[in-house]
């Protein structure tokens, strides 16, 4: 009797073990990993770049990868994925969570086919629990602003932007600085939480308030390439 609960003991902890170690879904490492490529390349060149007094205060970061347009004569849309990381209260980044950027836009007649990618700055805890809701649309009071290039000297008491969102535009090899609802048309972000249940068992609202992994059953380590670069660039000032 006490060898068979033994070995049912056992046999728990083994799957419970091997729930915790299973891999990260195919599509999920190829998203953290094509984000981290996308900011890679972004802040690559120090002139042409997220100006640091941004990086540094930045509460999340999101980055949607081959954002496709499709245009037909008289309806176009936009469709891509990404993934977001929140800076916590300790200074450390949360796991990237899994969303999706859509857009739809009525009566433009137009016939195109075109990709980018697009970078999202959260500047402050306000914009930042957006993603805490159902999802986020980019009404007029949530309009990311077209986020500056370059650094900004403070030295020279030259005035530092202010917004909720920075939006940039990542297309041709170089950053651009685009407002993003003047490329897009009724854009909002909803949650792939599909895929992060597969990836860590958890929501995405979990995922972004979780700085000790408590709420994570699990945390495959081949999706962080995403939230590490994010750390590499984004350093706080303190």
């Amino acid at each position: 009797m006490k060898q068979a609960l033994a070995l049912l003991i056992l046999l728990v902890l083994t799957a419970i073990t091997n729930v915790a170690q299973k891999p990260a879904p195919v599509r999920a490492v190829e998203r953290a990993r094509k984000a981290a490529s996308v900011l890679e390349l972004a802040m690559a060149k120090p002139d042409a770049r997220i100006p640091k007094v941004l990086l540094s205060k930045a509460v999340a970061v999101a980055v949607i990868t081959d954002m496709k347009t499709i245009g037909l004569l008289i309806d176009s849309g936009g469709d891509g994925y990404g993934v977001v990381t929140r800076r916590f209260p300790n200074g450390n980044w949360s796991r990237p969570a899994y969303i999706h950027m859509g857009a739809l836009s009525i009566g433009r007649p137009q016939l195109h086919v075109r990709s980018f990618n697009v970078i999202l700055l959260f500047m402050n805890d306000q914009s930042a629990d957006w993603f805490l809701d159902k999802g986020i649309m980019f009404d007029r009071e949530k309009a990311p602003v077209a986020g500056p290039i370059g650094e900004i000297k403070t030295e020279q008491k030259e005035v530092v932007p202010v917004a909720d969102v920075f939006s940039y535009v990542f297309d041709d090899g170089r950053l651009q600085s685009v407002d993003l609802k003047n490329r897009l048309k009724n854009v909002f972000i909803s949650f792939d939480n599909k895929l992060n249940k597969a990836t860590y068992g958890a929501t995405l609202a979990e995922i972004l308030t979780d700085p000790d992994g408590k709420k994570l059953s699990r945390s495959p380590s081949e999706v962080t390439v995403f939230s590490d670069t994010v750390t590499r660039f984004f350093v706080s000032e303190n």
